[in-house]
């Protein structure tokens, strides 16, 4: 607690920007869009895209400050967008599902060349619901940590330290591991890369601009970069990523592609709305699937008295920021914090997209994202 209030006034001292903003849509929302310039602004955000969506799309779209050093963030910059990848992931997952192409309970053993089951319950088999839910017993170790860019073999890191210390079903540990290997299993299952299996199934018939390769992104993809401490270099330097291509993306990898699923999706504003738009209704997804997506499965272990787990996305049930419970995810990776958020009841939603900012937070979500959803929810 000590080190988050020093971060805070740290962050405090910071001189505050004046960055320029532009209202793109929804000039009715001046005065909200103003109030989220001040937040982008209390909480030191180099860049950001916000937008507002309903069942008929994109109503609010926000751009501010700067996507790459020089450059500012226009209406079709394209972030990576960390953990909100895990919302893509599921309604994926969901799509699949629907097709009858996997089963969400089935034994991933069975298509894996390795063994997901941990080592206390052998005899439990671990499932999609299980991975997406963060209650498989997987998380994320040393091993995982330190094998991060390597293509060192799943099976290899899962006979080291990527097991926690409860069974399957016994608690909730998030672990990016653990849904990074959603793309492992699938790719098994289906024999296609998970790539194109995101482009066949969600991104195309959604109309998204989206790809969890971002050699595969055309026009400006923004870096990400630390506030505090401030850095020279982005830790994310989205040129670089745009003009570097991994060997073997185009082709199914059970073994080493469990860095996708998880953290790696890449699209911007517009595309945002269009994945919300088809969880806020049924319609790309069944009601039954919808329901399933937003029914809470388990609690983060000590995490978050306010949010609790779905299959890929939180469970915002927080009284100081929002009426309703929401659901979506949100994503924290090299210094740039982001969130999708959707509410059932007003058929809206909430996207923001940041090149950095205060990353602060007391539990799990980041201080910015709660006083964006904060704003929004006391408008709508």
């Amino acid at each position: 607690m000590k080190y988050l209030s020093l971060y805070r006034l740290l962050i405090k001292m910071m001189p505050a920007p004046h960055r320029e903003y532009q209202l793109l849509l929804g000039e009715s929302n001046d005065g909200l869009a103003r109030r989220f310039v001040d937040i982008f602004r209390t909480h030191r955000c180099r860049g950001a895209a916000l937008g507002i969506f309903g069942t008929g799309g994109l109503h609010t779209h926000l751009v501010y400050g700067d996507a790459r050093r020089m450059t500012p963030v226009a209406g079709d910059t394209v972030f990576r967008t960390a953990s909100v990848s895990k919302l893509v992931t599921s309604a994926l997952v969901m799509k699949l599902h629907e097709a009858g192409k996997i089963g969400l309970d089935d034994d991933l053993d069975r298509v894996l060349p390795y063994s997901l089951r941990h080592p206390a319950a052998p005899e439990s088999p671990i499932t999609l619901r299980l991975l997406l839910t963060h209650t498989a017993g997987i998380r994320d170790g040393r091993a995982y940590a330190a094998a991060l860019g390597l293509d060192i073999p799943a099976e290899k890191l899962l006979k080291e330290d990527s097991h926690t210390g409860h069974k399957p079903g016994g608690g909730c540990e998030y672990s990016n591991f653990g849904v990074g290997l959603v793309a492992c299993a699938l790719e098994a299952s289906l024999g296609l890369a998970y790539e194109d299996l995101a482009q066949e199934w969600l991104f195309r018939p959604l109309g998204m601009k989206a790809s969890f390769y971002p050699h595969r992104i055309k026009g400006t993809m923004a870096d990400a970069r630390r506030v505090f401490p401030p850095q020279a270099k982005p830790a994310f330097d989205g040129n670089t990523k745009q003009h570097t291509v991994k060997v073997g993306w185009d082709r199914p990898d059970p073994q080493t592609h469990y860095s996708l699923s998880q953290g790696n999706c890449c699209m911007d504003t517009e595309s945002a709305a269009r994945l919300g738009r088809a969880l806020l209704q049924p319609g790309f997804l069944s009601m039954q699937s919808l329901e399933a997506m937003r029914a809470p499965m388990a609690s983060p272990i000590g995490r978050d008295p306010a949010l609790s787990q779905g299959i890929g996305t939180f469970l915002l049930n927080d009284p100081g920021v929002c009426r309703h419970t929401l659901f979506g995810h949100q994503g924290i990776a090299y210094g740039a914090v982001h969130m999708i958020f959707m509410e059932p009841k007003t058929g809206e939603g909430l996207v923001s997209f940041t090149s950095g900012a205060s990353v602060a937070r007391q539990y799990i979500m980041a201080d910015i994202n709660r006083d964006l959803i904060a704003a929004w929810q006391e408008k709508t």
